[in-house]
């Protein structure tokens, strides 16, 4: 009995190990940290291609005239995030965005990433690496009444709203809201009923961000406030499995064998 007993977990172990073995490549995670934007300047972050974003801040309908303003700021950081003194300090930047409104409203400000520059900047989301898990930022306020938003799209074109979180020294959540003074960091989980995945090939099925939106309560003052942003990266499982005929599925290797569709 006590031999039967014995080979029993050992059947166990190997049936565990071959089904283990045989699914693996369905469940392998390899999570990284991946910077999308650092700000540091005007076309740090780039697409896929190797062109710039060029980030570009649109205001609503009550925007004062020639606002919202927006600039890169050299030499300036989160010491929570870099520290004091880092070592790269003079390198380190900001995006920094100033606004006014004619009236209190919902009144808002859409930062939008984009391509090229002038009269030729057309708006394109930014790729995000893998399968996101969260997307994480920095947001300097200055204790008005504003909230933040994100927007991402996934492969299929649908655009979904995403509430960024803060959390207080004191451990408690805070939705949206910029009513704070100095950096914070914000964060979001990308919740699983967006898709990124996609049962067919060609199986590239990244999402994009599309947009930041900032926007003021109704009983909240509209006059010359400012706000910066910096060091946007994502939480992503970056592992992709290779089949057989993988590169037959690529962008590239599609278009170079059918060509471009007119």
């Amino acid at each position: 009995m006590k031999r039967g007993y014995l080979r029993f977990p050992a059947v166990l172990v190997l049936l565990f190990l071959f089904f283990n073995t045989a699914w693996a490549d369905e469940s392998v995670l390899r999570l990284e940290s991946v910077v999308i934007d650092t700000f540091d300047q005007q076309g740090s972050a780039t697409y896929n291609d190797g062109e710039a974003v060029i980030w570009k801040v649109v205001g609503s309908e009550f925007a004062t005239e020639d606002y919202p303003k927006q600039t890169y700021a050299t030499g300036t950081w989160p010491v929570d995030l870099f520290g004091s003194l880092p070592e790269d300090s003079e390198s380190l930047g900001v995006l920094g965005i100033r606004t006014q409104y004619n009236r209190q409203a919902y009144n808002q400000i859409d930062i939008i990433p984009g391509r090229g520059e002038g009269d030729s900047w057309e708006a394109q989301g930014v790729p995000l690496p893998g399968r996101v898990q969260t997307i994480d930022f920095w947001v300097w306020g200055s204790n008005y009444n504003y909230g933040i938003e994100i927007y991402i799209m996934d492969y299929r074109g649908f655009e979904y709203k995403l509430d960024p979180i803060r959390v207080t020294d004191s451990g408690t959540k805070v939705v949206n809201s910029l009513k704070y003074t100095g950096w914070r960091n914000f964060y979001v989980d990308i919740p699983n009923y967006i898709k990124q995945a996609v049962e067919y090939d060609p199986s590239l099925a990244q999402m994009r961000i599309t947009r930041f939106v900032v926007y003021t309560h109704p009983e909240e003052i509209v006059t010359d406030s400012f706000l910066y942003i910096d060091h946007l990266k994502v939480l992503s499982d970056i592992h992709e499995s290779k089949f057989d005929g993988y590169e037959l599925s690529s962008p590239e290797r599609i278009s170079e064998i059918w060509g471009e569709e007119e």
